[in-house]
């Protein structure tokens, strides 16, 4: 099994090791092309491809394509082999994904992040959640690889702890131990790094985006997260500002004071906390919403009732998202000047669920880029797997634990 994977291999282990990871990324792969991967002998790899074949990691799916001769067999893994546990933690909602070996979701849970989901509320969600999907499909600890978490920073990785995130709805997620509590509730190898990071990676893996190199992916919802792949790898550093996140770009040097101290930030106009202030500041003034018949409150009012106003076309609600959204396209197009991707993936609650924002922010951005670099396209998109993508992601690290030395994220 994978497990064995880990620790001190003899050369053999390793050399088993490297095929199966060869053919995890490559696969179905014929023999021969692992042969001109790896510069084994034949008769070594075909030594090797027997063992993973006995030990139930890869099953013969066919045959390639024929040079001349006789089509060759090729190999891909056995995606019941195993299975992992990918979980996203945001302030919005949590999520818990059981995954076979191609990211397949199996199963699924979503729990709503509110005044009462605490560290110990959400944690025994999350355990109770893989225990029933554990015993739904007869699986036991030797069938699931670990767990992996994605969520929101500031982190200390190495020793899977949140250290001091902004916004969550309840108190006690600060110096939060994370991968301790939740591998003692689970008794499994738990993993954690930061979701945009996880969701990026996730991505990558997708058919349209496999072929390029250079990837920035933005999270937007209460703030701004951001991950960036460059030239194949995922750069690290991004995440230095922690819980001010990376929506602190200025976009007008005499604006708005922002949380961070600065004025002028995109954060200041274009989070869910500014929309909403500037949507009660319009009621204040007087405009007109269907705001006033969602809540006796206008106080009161959340995401959903934004995104219900915007809906039905309410013109005040319409014209906030706007002017939010141009001021973030001008920050995103200012971040594509400096770093000039192939592909920027959109994603988060303000993305998905606002086609409005979505749309004048990546013509706002595609219109600046354009004037810059007009034979450079720029492609924008919000990426193949919605708001699954960070779990998936974080799945994914669970796996790469075992075919690498170290962790790919």
């Amino acid at each position: 099994m994978l497990k064995q994977f880990t620790g001190a291999l003899s050369q053999k282990e390793k050399s088993l090791k490297e095929l199966y990871s060869l053919i995890v990324e490559q696969g179905p792969v014929s023999k021969s092309d692992l042969i001109k991967c790896t510069g084994m002998r034949q008769t070594t790899c075909s030594r090797l491809i027997d063992e993973l074949l006995e030990m139930g990691l890869i099953v013969e799916s066919g045959y390639g394509e024929s040079s001349g001769g006789r089509k060759p067999v090729v190999y891909e893994i056995k995606e019941d082999a195993n299975y992992v546990i990918g979980i996203d933690i945001s302030r919005t909602y949590t999520k818990v994904l059981l995954m076979n070996l191609r990211f397949v979701v199996i199963d699924e849970a979503k729990l709503v992040m509110n005044e009462t989901t605490t560290p110990t509320f959400t944690i025994d969600f999350i355990s109770s959640s893989v225990h029933r999907m554990a015993e739904k499909f007869h699986l036991t600890q030797d069938n699931i690889l670990g767990a992996g978490i994605g969520t929101i920073g500031p982190l200390d990785r190495e020793n899977g702890i949140i250290v001091n995130p902004i916004n969550f709805l309840s108190d006690g997620w600060m110096n939060l131990q994370i991968t301790h509590l939740l591998a003692q509730k689970l008794q499994l190898n738990t993993l954690l790094d930061y979701g945009t990071n996880t969701a990026l990676l996730a991505e990558y893996q997708q058919e349209p985006f496999k072929k390029y190199k250079n990837i920035v992916h933005v999270l937007k919802g209460a703030g701004t997260r951001t991950g960036m792949i460059m030239d194949g790898r995922l750069v690290r550093g991004t995440d230095k500002l922690g819980m001010l996140g990376q929506g602190h770009m200025v976009v007008d040097l005499h604006g708005r004071k922002c949380i961070c101290g600065s004025n002028g930030c995109v954060h200041a106009y274009s989070s869910i906390s500014a929309m909403k202030r500037d949507i009660l500041n319009g009621i204040e003034q007087g405009a007109p919403s269907i705001i006033r018949d969602l809540k006796k409150d206008p106080n009161e009012i959340d995401f959903n009732d934004i995104c219900q106003a915007l809906n039905e076309r309410d013109s005040l609600v319409t014209r906030v998202i706007k002017d939010a959204a141009y001021y973030t396209g001008v920050g995103l197009a200012n971040l594509a000047h400096v770093l000039f991707p192939d592909v920027i993936i959109l994603s988060g609650p303000t993305y998905t669920n606002m086609d409005l924002f979505y749309d004048v922010v990546t013509e706002t951005a595609a219109g600046r880029c354009q004037n810059m670099y007009p034979d450079q396209e720029i492609i924008f998109t919000r990426g193949q797997l919605g708001e699954n993508a960070s779990a998936i992601g974080a799945g994914r690290m669970v796996l790469d634990h075992y075919l690498t030395d170290h962790t790919l994220i």
